[in-house]
């Protein structure tokens, strides 16, 4: 990428956009990959074999590093929303549920997509993922909003506040909300007098029925895009973006259909304990939020399963797939 920015290479921008298409095709449903640290092939088995045959199942830190980094940059150049889609699931579902850097340098290395999970430290002092672990952090500020000198983009929905100057005018946006427990995104506008400029909204390819309202007024956006709003924007102008956060199944792989992971909008849920009950998809897809972070699943009506999203859970045995009747 830094080549293709540097001196417009075509070949490098080519190679990012298949190496990014590479690794998409050999994904978990969390967004990690490479289990054992070793690329896998593509239509293989090999992806649903290491649910049982081993515990390394993506090197988080160093591997979100890498993957915020090659998003960020095809973000950058291309404006497709799939590269935010996919860092953002990357996020939820790896770095932010690593347990925290020890002063001694132990940290979480290895996300475990065994049928047997466990969240366990790394039993080597200082290896490469407490560095990059860090690197990780300071990156949230810089994949959260865009400039390309008409408007901002919006990324990732996180509480925060960013602020620019347009053509001369002091521009401050300011987000707030609970997602992705919470489907309602809101924005405030602040500005120094009146302005035009565009603001895009990354609408998630998982949203179906979402929608953007300015000042009360809503309009369809549709998944899978950025939603464009141009205007004449004034202090105190408000956005309200609604991404309905519906439950969906994702398999393993084309030959196992019947190992699953359950997603909400862009969280994977775990299932907690040492074992699962027989379960269907109808009611994986029934499950109930109870908190934020919390769902229920209830396979006979008396037995509750609980899932759990990825920075909620601890120390307790879970489950990335289950096996669907």
């Amino acid at each position: 990428m830094q080549a293709y920015l540097t001196v417009g290479s075509e070949k490098h921008l080519r190679a990012a956009k298949n190496g990014f298409d590479m690794l998409v095709a050999q994904s978990f449903a969390t967004g990690g990959w490479g289990p054992d640290e070793t690329l896998r092939a593509s239509g293989s088995a090999d992806l649903y074999n290491s649910l049982s045959n081993t515990h390394s199942g993506f090197e988080t830190p160093c591997g979100s590093y890498a993957h915020f980094k090659l998003t960020r940059y095809l973000l950058r150049v291309t404006r497709d929303p799939r590269y935010g889609d996919s860092m953002e699931r990357m996020m939820y579902n790896t770095i932010l549920g690593a347990k925290p850097l020890g002063s001694d340098g132990r940290t979480f290395y290895y996300s475990d997509y065994n049928f047997k999970g466990l969240k366990v430290y790394s039993p080597h002092g200082w290896p490469c993922c407490s560095g990059t672990m860090p690197q990780v952090a300071a990156d949230y500020r810089i994949n959260t909003y865009f400039h390309d000198g008409r408007g901002v983009y919006v990324n990732l929905y996180i509480p925060s506040t960013v602020r620019w100057m347009q053509d001369g005018v002091q521009i401050a946006l300011t987000q707030k909300s609970e997602y992705p427990y919470d489907s309602h995104v809101q924005f405030e506008v602040k500005t120094s007098k009146t302005a035009p400029f565009a603001v895009n909204l990354r609408i998630p390819v998982w949203a179906d029925g979402a929608s953007v309202a300015v000042n009360g007024k809503r309009d369809e956006a549709s998944a899978g895009s950025f939603a464009r709003v141009q205007r004449q924007w004034k202090d105190g102008d408000r956005i309200d973006v609604d991404l309905p956060l519906k439950t969906r199944l994702e398999a393993i792989d084309a030959q196992h259909a019947d190992t699953v992971a359950l997603l909400v909008g862009p969280l994977v849920l775990f299932s907690i304990g040492d074992s699962q009950p027989a379960v269907t998809r109808a009611q994986l897809l029934a499950a109930k939020k109870v908190a934020p972070g919390l769902w229920h699943v209830s396979p006979d009506g008396n037995i509750v399963m609980k899932m759990l999203a990825w920075p909620l859970l601890e120390d307790q045995p879970y489950t990335t797939y289950l096996r669907v009747t």
